[in-house]
């Protein structure tokens, strides 16, 4: 099962409105994806990067097969940065990593992909640090935090991206995926 596929067992809704947000080219800078883990914020914010990056899609979207695209899935593209907590949180020398490598330009496309993963953990000062850097607005930039947690993210990060929920899963669908997953290993 492709990325896309999952995506339309976990959140029909929401890949129609990506879908048609991409194709249109009209991504925002930063969103904040909310919801419960196993719900595919993580796998729609790989259809993004991919879907800006990729080399062969049609109507702007991921072909899932070109080297861009596979290297997207694997976590392997240079212009995809992707922060998870060091540890129990998301700490300031992480956050200023991250603002040192928005300040330069795509290392193989015009475009930057930021991934912040449980951006509920960041510690305040991290958190701070972030505001900056969600602020700025380049063109060919875009960022995509992921929590589990709203609540916990701050309203000043809130207030500076667009929040997408990702609703629970049904048990039926998860063990359709589970299986479907499992027969094609």
């Amino acid at each position: 099962m492709n990325i896309e596929e999952k995506l339309n067992w976990l959140q029909p809704v929401l890949v129609k409105q990506f879908t048609k947000t991409v194709q249109q080219k009209q991504l925002a800078h930063a969103y904040l994806f909310e919801g419960i883990s196993g719900t595919g914020k993580k796998e729609m914010s790989l259809w993004l990067a991919a879907s800006l990056l990729c080399q062969d899609g049609e109507a702007n979207l991921p072909c899932e097969k070109c080297q861009n695209c596979r290297r997207v899935f694997e976590h392997q593209h240079p212009d995809v940065i992707e922060i998870i907590p060091d540890g129990l949180s998301i700490k300031v020398e992480q956050v200023r990593n991250l603002k040192a490598e928005f300040s330069k330009s795509g290392v193989e496309s015009h475009q930057k992909i930021f991934i912040i993963e449980d951006v509920e953990k960041m510690t305040t000062g991290a958190a701070n640090s972030l505001l900056k850097f969600l602020e700025e607005m380049h063109e060919d930039c875009y960022r995509i935090l992921l929590t589990e947690n709203l609540s916990n993210v701050i309203n000043t990060i809130k207030s500076r991206s667009q929040n997408v929920t990702f609703e629970k899963i049904d048990k039926e669908t998860l063990n359709h995926i589970f299986c479907k997953e499992y027969r094609n290993d």
